[in-house]
């Protein structure tokens, strides 16, 4: 059984990620019609996504996830739990060297931004990528100076927030080498950008794409919705929005006259 560490079990994850593929669409506060659509999901993982959007009636999915183990477990999965369902594959190639052989009506990207590094590169891709008047669906969290932002990786016996800023990089850094038997040295290595949401607004503005969207914190519950608003009114204060931003979803428009690079209008 491919594990991506000892504590998580990935059979299970792709079931739980079927049943919760759902969650992106509710904090994204929209979902879109995805009936007779190519799409492309960039940071597929174990393919829960990108399946579901197969389901859903998309002529074809093409998932993007530059670990090729998770892409080797997606495909077997997908073909063992789902044989009838031929629309979804799943390939390793960087979404930057991606040459479809038509342009994409959607991308979606769920909890993946909060971890690549050059984030304009990938932005640079989906413009080429999309076609005239395609949707770009970013949905990502928890960005990594907010309270959990660490995705767990310290396995404190007791779950604090911020307690990975206070531990310090060193210390996070050594706590994924522990569970990965890896040999980093940055937290970039790691898999956290350390990006702060003024970074990636930036990032959208200057992406040529048309910015239609951009959600802070959406939450399911009365508690976590509280939470959020709480969130809200610290973030006004100078300096300490990055430590109370935990998502953003985001929704960018390809300009109905793009040209891209190699593709006509």
């Amino acid at each position: 059984m491919l594990q991506d560490s000892d504590q998580f079990d990935v059979d299970a994850g792709f079931e739980t990620g079927l049943l919760e593929a759902r969650k992106l669409w509710s904090r994204m506060g929209t979902t879109p019609s995805f009936q007779d659509k190519r799409v492309l999901e960039i940071g597929s993982g174990l393919g829960s996504l990108s399946t579901s959007i197969a389901l859903a009636g998309a002529k074809s999915v093409v998932g993007v996830d530059i670990w090729e183990p998770r892409v080797a477990f997606a495909r077997k999965k997908v073909r063992e739990r789902f044989p009838e369902l031929t629309t979804v594959t799943f390939v390793s190639t960087p979404v930057e060297q991606l040459d479809p052989a038509e342009p994409f009506d959607l991308i979606v990207s769920q909890n993946t931004f909060e971890h690549i590094s050059d984030i304009d590169a990938v932005l640079a891709a989906l413009r080429r990528l999309l076609a005239p008047g395609g949707l770009a669906y970013i949905g990502f969290s928890p960005l990594y100076h907010s309270p959990y932002g660490d995705h767990g990786e310290l396995r404190a016996p007791v779950r604090l927030p911020w307690l990975h800023l206070l531990a310090g990089k060193r210390r996070v850094i050594a706590a994924y080498n522990r569970a990965n038997k890896e040999a980093a040295t940055t937290l970039a290595q790691c898999g956290y950008n350390g990006h702060k949401p003024a970074t990636f607004r930036q990032a959208f503005n200057r992406s040529g794409l048309a910015v239609e969207q951009i959600r802070i914190n959406p939450g399911e519950g009365r508690l976590k919705r509280a939470a959020m608003a709480g969130f809200k009114t610290i973030a006004r204060l100078p300096g300490l929005e990055p430590y109370v931003t935990v998502g953003m979803y985001v929704i960018l428009r390809q300009p109905m006259a793009a040209c891209t690079p190699g593709r006509g209008l």
